[in-house]
């Protein structure tokens, strides 16, 4: 038996020991620095009791924050459907025929047959109709054939508005 070996591997145990001891403390520091301010010292177990009721306190104020953040982007998008968009009418001549556009926004009430019926009650002959929804517009185009295409013009123009 060797006194040296034995006496070198208890100093390297040691070592290790102290080296862990080192370690363990400047992990607790870490973790006492992360937790609310403190008056007294804190024993170890103490600083992991209050550290898990942190983590518990801060777990519960993320899901209230999401819980928020949800409802706030509820109202957002409600608000953005409610947004007015003025309608706009356009009117191309195509000789004999007419192509009418009209775009409102979705949220707006409007019958696609209100407005092919005082088309019709002018003289115009509808060829065809279409809506069609892009994001929060909706484009309706009507081609319709006129026998009297200035006065039709002015009178549908003069109806809606």
């Amino acid at each position: 038996m060797d006194n040296g070996n034995g006496s070198s591997m208890r100093i390297s145990r040691c070592l290790v020991e102290r080296e862990r001891r080192k370690h363990m403390k400047c992990l607790f520091t870490k973790l006492s620095s992360l937790l609310p301010i403190q008056q007294t010292k804190m024993s170890v177990p103490e600083m992991v009791d209050q550290a898990t009721a942190y983590v518990k306190e801060l777990q519960g104020r993320l899901e209230q924050h999401k819980g928020t953040k949800v409802q706030l982007e509820r109202t957002c998008e409600m608000r953005k459907r409610k947004r007015m968009i003025r309608p706009v009418l356009n009117v191309r001549d195509l000789g004999y025929n007419l192509e009418v556009n009209l775009i409102t926004g979705l949220n707006v009430e409007f019958a696609l047959s209100d407005f092919i019926n005082i088309l019709q009650e002018e003289g115009a002959d509808i060829l065809s109709a279409t809506c069609h929804h892009a994001g929060d517009k909706a484009i309706y185009t009507i081609l319709c054939q006129v026998q009297t295409m200035i006065s039709m013009i002015l009178s549908v123009c003069g109806t809606l508005y």
